[in-house]
């Protein structure tokens, strides 16, 4: 049945091991960048969010679903290809091509837009704000544009040079990362919380900003204007869970290891045990920030910082705030150190979480075409290896002028690209759909070959897979519930559902034209999804 397939092997070598596999999902999760999300975005959106049970509680969900979810799949299909390879196979090819396109194609390209552009702002704006340069050219669109092009072309090199190139860039780069915010946190747990207050007043009376008690009462103040929320110190259960789209940044986003499942060494262990390692470090991490931010700053305090993190207006109070390098935690917490090589490292932390999502994004996009290359759906140029590197270099290309294209966007508008809710698309598109894939599978006649095959039949009454997959669809819905009735998240509603749909009729399409095409000259490509492409 083989002769289906464009290829009689994929070529893909087997070549990550268990912290590699580890590696890719732990640093797309960006839990740096997920704590500054969390205190910044999601405690502006909801004030009285408690970040401490938010956290704990979407790693459990993450944990229990969504990271089962992704690697008993990944492990049963163990292919390179994301998504597509366990949608295509359990519920349909169309749907598998339609979650692929949108998630591989249009959301990695955005995620490119909207990433690469943050290592000049906010990333060189807090690391130059804490070593006292001028960071100015960084936030025009010439600074944006040139700094996010760089990097961009540079996750373009070391992706077309071949996994092993990147994963020992990976390495480097996670330990790295992870060694500035350990750093962070170690200066978050060794002042007290009038230690900071002493030297943000100092830091305040030099630059002429608002002193400790100022910015709480001026937030207070601006907040009222500008959306109607207040600052208080008590918390609730809504608002909390509001806080789940920003804290699923370092829980929900570990399954980009399901691109390299077919180069991953022993792969029925590697996979499954990668993807909840992915969730449960990360976790960690976010549940020690999300406790300690409060005893250093207090949670008044947190939400006035996050109103002149993310604030419009009234510019008269916002214009108050002078402090360099802006609101985030990473800036605030800096008042408390001098050492310039220490703040050097914390400063980067930011840009060093930041970067690896280019070459992730390129990873995802040439495995998932290569994958639906393998099935015929699309040119046989998908499918084309380099023989020296191992990977498809051609696929990299189209990844790289959309990414230039969604960058230059982005520099010069970047309200729009930001309205597309890259998240949301993500969530619903992505996550959900694989939910239910997990739902079905042990129960679907097309995929019962592969689930008899499967290392993870176990049985707690349902399927485990089942319950996972329960689990992480719970979780979908309270992330899709917050999205679309939250005030702030406006522009997400309504241009990301219409990209949303809009991406999905092309991708259906896509499927359609390409199964007839093959058609006209003889092979029936739907022989393809009754068994897992080559090896």
């Amino acid at each position: 049945m083989t002769e289906v397939f464009a290829r009689k092997a994929s070529g893909l070598v087997r070549s990550a091991n268990l912290l590699d596999t580890f590696g890719i999902g732990f640093m797309n999760q960006g839990v740096g960048i997920a704590v500054w999300y969390m205190a910044s975005l999601g405690l502006y959106l909801y004030p009285q969010g408690n970040m401490l049970w938010g956290s704990v509680i979407s790693v459990l969900m993450c944990t229990f679903g969504v990271a089962l979810v992704w690697g008993m799949l990944g492990g049963s299909m163990p292919r390179s290809g994301g998504d597509y390879i366990p949608n295509s196979r359990i519920i349909h090819p169309g749907v598998g091509v339609a979650v692929s396109m949108a998630n591989a194609g249009f959301i990695m390209t955005m995620w490119i837009a909207v990433l690469a552009p943050w290592v000049a702002d906010p990333g060189m704006v807090i690391l130059g704000g804490l070593m006292g340069w001028d960071t100015e050219w960084f936030t025009t669109p010439e600074g944006l544009f040139w700094t996010a092009s760089i990097f961009n072309v540079w996750g373009f090199i070391i992706v077309s040079l071949g996994l092993k190139h990147y994963n020992a860039w990976q390495r480097v780069i996670m330990f790295a990362s992870t060694f500035c915010l350990i750093v962070v946190g170690i200066v978050m747990m060794y002042y007290s919380k009038a230690d900071f207050i002493s030297a943000y007043n100092a830091a305040a009376l030099e630059h002429g900003s608002y002193s400790y008690d100022e910015t709480i009462t001026q937030a207070a103040a601006g907040m009222a204007v500008e959306s109607g929320n207040e600052i208080n110190a008590q918390w609730n259960w809504a608002a909390t869970f509001g806080l789940f789209p920003a804290i699923s940044w370092a829980t929900a986003y570990g399954y980009q290891i399901t691109f390299i499942c077919g180069e991953v060494k022993r792969p029925q262990r590697n996979i499954i045990l990668g993807q909840v390692l992915a969730v449960v470090i990360p976790g960690i991490f976010m549940i020690w920030f999300a406790a300690g931010l409060p005893r250093l700053m207090g949670n008044e305090f947190l939400q006035a910082a996050a109103y002149f993190d993310n604030g419009e207006e009234p510019t008269a109070i916002l214009d108050g705030f002078t402090l360099p390098g802006g609101a985030s935690f990473v800036s605030l917490m800096s008042v408390l150190v001098s050492n310039k090589i220490l703040l050097a490292i914390m400063g980067l932390m930011f840009i060093l979480y930041d970067i690896l999502w280019m070459p992730i994004s390129y990873i995802a996009w040439n495995r998932a075409s290569f994958a639906w290359g393998m099935d015929r759906l699309g040119p046989m140029w998908f499918t084309d290896l380099n023989p020296r590197f191992a990977t498809p270099i051609k696929n990299n290309y189209v990844m790289l002028v959309m990414g230039e294209i969604g960058i230059a966007v982005y520099a010069w508008n970047a309200d729009y690209v930001l309205g597309l809710g890259v998240t949301t698309m993500e969530a619903l598109s992505v996550w959900g759909v694989t939910s239910l894939s997990a739902i079905l599978f042990p129960y679907v006649a097309r995929a019962k070959v592969i689930w008899d095959a499967s290392p993870y039949r176990w049985k707690v009454g349902l399927p485990v897979i089942t319950w996972a997959g329960v689990i992480s669809f719970a979780y979908v819905v309270i992330l899709l519930y917050e999205i679309f009735t939250t005030d702030g998240l406006a522009a997400i509603q309504n241009y990301g559902t219409a990209f949303f749909l809009g991406i999905w009729v092309f991708s259906i399409l896509w499927f359609f034209l390409w199964k007839g095409y093959w058609k006209t000259k003889g092979i029936d490509i739907s022989l393809a999804w009754k068994e897992l492409p080559p090896a």
